[in-house]
């Protein structure tokens, strides 16, 4: 007697926030979260994110040589940082709302959440970045223009502790509140399971077509000059590519994986550059390739799949 397989049941239960996808061999289920859920829960070679909140230990603050020698009245501005991740140490930059918005002061501080920063009266765009490492390169920027710029690789990440970045607008003695993210989407591995005569054995999963760099302080438009389709040269390949740690059979199992991808807004289509995830296997002895097209992925996003293979 043929038994029901389960992984069929997949499709028919589609809540809010999900969409279906089916080809003639996969089928999977891909809930996007769009808000900045944070890293919650996921592990990476075991070890857990934790947040601990603690007192800042040392603050270094640096003026702009326009304000060495200034002759405007001088004033304290305070910063308010909103993060869903915690991070270890942040870097605030204020620049003057002036014609070449010239870089005011800079401060750089624990994990603490609230700041005050030396800067003149005025308008002030306020830009915060979170676990920056080797993007500077020991130099700061002298101009909003430079800071704008500036872009991160994928290839220079860590998940445990990514780098974050946004910025604000703020004057009048306002308190600057800012909400920084990362660039790293994670990609959620929630449950697997394959409809074929014997179990797929020895698999891994892999990211392609991931996003080689991506600026910093942009919030939308990531179109790949640049993709990466192997772990090669990541401090981190974990992000790109795991092994399924059991035999992927017909009953979903939860292989407990989170891949790290960056935001890569290109179409899935035939000659599209979108990010794939990829399954391989031996099924019956013959190697076995899954391709499954991950949709637009913008920043902040955060994918949970639910994936049913079929041979």
């Amino acid at each position: 007697m043929k038994r029901e397989n389960p992984c069929g049941r997949i499709s028919k239960d589609i809540r809010p926030g999900q969409s279906a996808h089916t080809t003639n061999n996969w089928l999977f289920t891909r809930t996007l979260y769009t808000k900045p859920l944070g890293f919650d829960h996921l592990q990476s070679y075991g070890a857990r994110v934790l947040f601990t909140a603690v007192m800042v230990l040392n603050c270094t603050c640096t003026k702009a040589p326009s304000l060495q020698n200034h002759s405007k009245e001088q004033d304290t501005l305070a910063i308010h940082i909103n993060s869903s991740l915690p991070y270890n140490h942040i870097d605030v930059f204020v620049f003057s709302d002036t014609l070449t918005r010239p870089l005011e002061s800079h401060i750089r501080a624990g994990n603490s959440r609230f700041l005050k920063v030396p800067s003149e009266k005025g308008d002030k765009t306020v830009v915060a970045l979170a676990d920056v490492h080797g993007v500077f390169d020991g130099a700061l920027p002298e101009k909003f223009s430079t800071m704008e710029n500036l872009s991160m690789d994928y290839a220079d990440e860590n998940p445990e502790a990514p780098l974050q970045g946004g910025l604000c607008s703020t004057g009048n003695g306002e308190t600057a509140e800012l909400e920084i993210q990362p660039l790293l989407c994670p990609v959620v591995i929630q449950s697997i399971c394959i409809e074929a005569d014997a179990p797929l054995i020895n698999a891994t999963v892999k990211l392609e077509r991931v996003n080689a760099h991506a600026e910093i302080l942009r919030k939308d438009g990531f179109h790949p000059s640049f993709t990466l389709d192997n772990p090669t040269g990541l401090r981190h390949p974990f992000m790109m590519i795991r092994e399924i740690p059991f035999d992927i059979c017909s009953s979903p199992q939860e292989p407990g994986i989170t891949l790290f991808c960056y935001p890569n807004e290109d179409d899935d289509g035939p000659g599209g550059g979108g990010t794939v995830l990829k399954i391989t296997g031996t099924l019956a002895g013959q190697e076995e390739n899954f391709r499954i097209p991950l949709g637009r992925i913008q920043r902040g996003a955060k994918l949970v799949l639910d994936i049913a293979l079929k041979k």
